[in-house]
Parts: C-alpha cells; sequence; structure tokens
C-alpha cells in the first residue's frame, strides 16, 4: 500500500507517450568514439597482468574456457597483441594456466617467465617498476574462440601494498576509438604475423 506522498508522486505525474517522445534520427556515426572499457570499473571482466617475471590470467578468464587447463599465447609483434588460444596438454608449446583439472575446480596461477615478460616490456618500452594490465576480447579465428588482448590498451599499476592504477597520458585527450575504425581493430589473422611463444 502506498504512503500518501508516494501517491500524490503518481498522481501528479506526467505519462509520457511515444508521441510526445522525438525520437533523432542519426544519418551516421561518425566522429564518435567507441569508449574503452578501461575506463569503467572492470574487476570481473577478463584480464591478464604482467609483471616483470611473471604472468597471471584473472579468473574471468578461465570461466570463458571452462575445463581448459592449458593454452598457446601467440604474440604479434607490430601490431602489439597477444591472443590466447585453448589447447591440449601435450600440444606443442602449451602451457599451463590453471591450478587443478578433473574433480577439482580450476583456479589460475602464476605463470613464471622472467624472459618472456623481459621481451614484453622492451617491445612495449614499459618500466619494470610497474605492473600492467590488459582487459581481454573473445575473437574468432576459422571457428576457433580465442581471446585478444591489445597491449596497448593498458591500465598500469604501482608495485606494493598500497598499489594505484594509472592510465596512458594519451588517453586524456580522447575516449576510445573512432566508431569506424573500432570492429576492424579487433579482427585476427593467425596467418599475418603471429608468433606461438616457445617454452623458456
Amino acid at each position: 500500500m502506498m504512503d500518501d506522498q508516494t501517491e500524490q508522486i503518481f498522481t501528479n505525474a506526467e505519462v509520457i507517450t511515444e508521441a510526445d517522445a522525438e525520437t533523432e534520427v542519426l544519418a551516421d556515426l561518425a566522429g564518435y568514439q567507441v569508449t574503452k572499457a578501461e575506463l569503467f570499473s572492470h574487476t570481473r571482466e577478463p584480464a591478464i597482468t604482467i609483471w616483470e617475471s611473471r604472468i597471471k590470467f584473472n579468473m574471468a578468464c578461465l570461466r570463458k574456457f571452462p575445463n581448459v587447463t592449458h593454452i598457446q599465447i601467440l604474440i604479434h609483434p607490430e601490431q602489439k597483441r597477444l591472443i590466447i588460444r585453448p589447447c591440449e596438454p601435450d600440444a606443442p608449446d602449451s602451457l599451463r594456466w590453471a591450478k587443478g583439472g578433473g574433480d577439482k575446480e580450476l583456479t589460475n596461477r602464476d605463470l613464471l617467465c622472467r624472459l618472456f615478460a623481459a621481451k614484453i616490456f622492451d617491445l612495449m618500452g614499459w618500466d619494470n617498476q610497474y605492473r600492467y594490465k590488459m582487459m581481454g576480447k573473445p575473437a574468432v579465428y576459422n571457428n576457433e574462440v580465442l581471446f585478444l588482448f591489445r597491449l596497448t590498451d593498458f591500465e598500469l599499476f604501482t608495485n606494493g601494498k598500497k598499489s594505484k592504477s594509472y592510465l596512458p597520458g594519451e588517453w586524456r585527450d580522447y575516449f576510445g576509438t573512432p566508431v569506424e575504425q573500432h570492429e576492424e581493430s579487433f579482427k585476427i589473422d593467425l596467418a599475418d604475423g603471429y608468433i606461438t611463444t616457445t617454452k623458456a
């Protein structure tokens, strides 16, 4: 049962009909930018974090590939993109990215990789006093489901107990990728310049 104040609000409220609401028709989306998801809170989104000696995929990543214990990591040095590709444990250059399996629930784990991380830091010109976090996006290549991380779209964190988050300085001048380039920027062709990492 409504109280008097609530009932008065409903009584005095104007009903908006379709005729009252004006719909603006857009000729095109030129000039619009697709806002980067990194500008919002994304603790439950698939992400990879890279330190100077290790990498770690969060649990949201593992949930995108149920029961997958091993992956291959592919790098495109020119496009500065990283792909994770589910694979069988005995596949060449497979990496165990999860603990557990079988009857035990999968959980994420640190992948120790000082040489790999050093190569990524060198490729990106990153500072090893920080750790870098990138969000992932699903990608499909020849009906194969993969996950794509753009190394240029990162959030960096200071190491230590009181960690602070920072975004690249050049992001100050724009919200995201122009809409006409956005879809193209996530297309992949594994035959074009991707390198499968080898175990070090």
